[in-house]
């Protein structure tokens, strides 16, 4: 096992917040760009906006709910117009903040799998103390084929790869308990030799542990990929 000098059960909970912390910081960016395609669309409306009511009276602008220009006769239309335009502007902006999350639902997904691999298995978050490197660089060789990337790096897996987690742990289990049990008992002097060797033990997944091998690398890359250097702890 590997280990440091965080603990993953500090560390789990906070995984769980950046969850929902993503899909804010998601759609706001989204808003935010959104926002900026419409200014540049339509900066005659935001223009008005900026005005006082008082000074858009008698000027014509374009109607609200109808074709052509109407003129703004006194500063209550002019305030009710600008209302008016304040809330098409800002529903414009979230359907298109609101189609950009839905095309990139996807990938949304794959994140949140990522961050729920992390917060059901503690052991294997890096650098904390119960980080157990064996489970960690056997479950980076399994999972390989099914790596998600973007721009190269490692954003999750096309496939739920907790089954896959949890039969590696097994076998980890097995594998440390049978390499404590005690030796077996010497025969007894006089007791028959046995001439026939036992049967080697099958060959389990090799452990890379401490070869700094590229699945180790690829597997610390993903924790840090969904949000370890904003957690506060």
């Amino acid at each position: 096992m590997g280990g440091g000098d965080l603990d993953a059960a500090v560390i789990a909970p906070k995984l769980a917040e950046l969850s929902t912390a993503l899909e804010e910081r998601t759609t706001q960016s989204y808003q935010a760009a959104a926002l900026e395609e419409v200014r540049e669309e339509h900066a005659q409306y935001f223009t008005a906006l900026n005005q006082h009511p008082r000074l858009l009276v008698g000027q014509q602008v374009p109607a609200i709910g109808k074709e052509g220009m109407e003129t703004l006769r006194d500063t209550n239309d002019a305030r009710e117009w600008q209302e008016a335009v304040k809330t098409i502007l800002v529903q414009e902006i979230n359907d298109r903040a609101g189609r950009q999350m839905e095309e990139s639902s996807d990938f949304l997904t794959t994140v949140h799998a990522s961050i729920e691999l992390f917060t059901k298995n503690p052991d294997l978050i890096p650098n904390t103390k119960g980080f157990d490197r064996d489970l960690a660089d056997r479950f980076a060789t399994l999972a390989k084929p099914y790596e998600l990337r973007v721009d190269g790096k490692l954003q999750g897996y096309s496939v739920p790869v907790q089954p896959l987690v949890e039969t590696l742990r097994s076998q980890l289990v097995a594998e440390r308990s049978a390499a404590t049990a005690p030796a077996a008992t010497p025969p007894a002097a006089g007791a028959p030799k046995q001439t026939k060797s036992a049967d080697p033990p099958q060959a389990g997944i090799p452990s890379k542990s401490g070869n700094g091998g590229a699945g180790a690398e690829d597997f610390s890359t993903l924790f840090g990929t969904i949000g370890l250097p904003n957690i506060q702890i």
